[in-house]
């Protein structure tokens, strides 16, 4: 009579049990309330939002960083794409892979010829600002969109840099 050994199960249960385990804490009955959340002011959407296709940059392999305003582009819209930019030079190597975006209404004044903008009240815009929510973007929103080309991620607009950077770039190194 040959002996079973049990070595191979064990093998497994510690492979495989703590996958299992998470598997089912995450996905079981329990509601997912419990998670810890990030400190901070994101909002992560429940249903990501597709960037227009003629939106979206060249090589579509970048992430955006977009600032989206339902009202003219002034003095206070210009800080806020002031601060942006300098979360995206704080990217340092990286600052390349990400795209700034300024989404208005109206008018601009001269802004930096790198910071790609699109109108909000054409026709394009508009079913922009119906997916996103006009009520979200009546005092101007901080989007990220990645790489696909898909909106995940919403911050006020006087969203601290140090939480924005933080994000990024663990989107960033996750993108990887």
């Amino acid at each position: 009579m040959k002996h079973k050994s049990v070595t191979p199960w064990l093998v497994a249960a510690v492979c495989f049990g703590p996958f299992a385990a998470a598997l089912f804490l995450y996905y079981g009955p329990f509601g997912q309330t419990w998670l810890p959340q990030l400190p901070g002011s994101r909002e992560l959407l429940a249903q990501p939002v597709a960037v227009p296709v003629q939106w979206q940059g060249g090589d579509g392999a970048q992430w955006q960083l977009i600032y989206a305003r339902m009202a003219a582009c002034e003095q206070q819209c210009a800080q806020h794409l002031a601060r942006l930019q300098q979360v995206q030079v704080a990217l340092g190597r990286d600052q390349d892979r990400v795209q700034r975006a300024l989404w208005h209404v109206g008018d601009l004044p001269d802004f930096d010829p790198k910071l790609v903008t699109h109108a909000l009240d054409d026709d394009v815009g508009r079913g922009v600002v119906a997916a996103l929510g006009a009520e979200r973007l009546n005092d101007g929103r901080v989007f990220v969109a990645n790489p696909r080309g898909l909106v995940i991620v919403s911050y006020p607009p006087d969203v601290e840099q140090k939480e924005l950077l933080r994000d990024l770039k663990r989107l960033l190194t996750g993108a990887d």
